[in-house]
């Protein structure tokens, strides 16, 4: 089963920085109740839309990641927080980032994440 994302769960964008070869992390937020480990759980609207720091992506007519456009996978079916979804490490989607040569500018799908804990999973 699926680990429950949390904000301090590891969300980024893919794309490894050179100086320290770790991806580029989303800026997670979430107010909700339910809490793994003291932290909020990951709802959509927690890493929708969200800034990236430290893209990896470089290079002339490149743009690194600086925001989430899109979520296409890891929302659980059954665990909610708040009315809404929670996210899963299954996670998988979308920034605004462009590699070198992308014409027309496609969206980055290497979006991913890292739980971090194993206390809370969904079926």
């Amino acid at each position: 089963m699926p680990n429950v994302l949390t904000t301090a769960s590891n969300v980024n964008c893919g794309h490894p920085l050179a100086a320290t070869q770790l991806p580029g992390a989303v800026n997670t937020v979430s107010t909700a109740k339910l809490r793994v480990d003291g932290r909020p759980v990951l709802v959509k609207s927690g890493i929708l839309l969200k800034t990236i720091s430290k893209c990896g992506i470089t290079g002339p007519n490149s743009t690194p990641c600086s925001l989430v456009s899109g979520v296409t996978t890891g929302e659980s079916l059954k665990l909610r927080a708040g009315g809404q979804p929670v996210m899963l490490d299954t996670l998988k989607g979308t920034t605004d980032g462009k590699l070198q040569g992308d014409v027309p500018p496609t969206p980055q799908p290497k979006l991913a994440a890292t739980a971090g804990q194993a206390k809370l999973q969904a079926p």
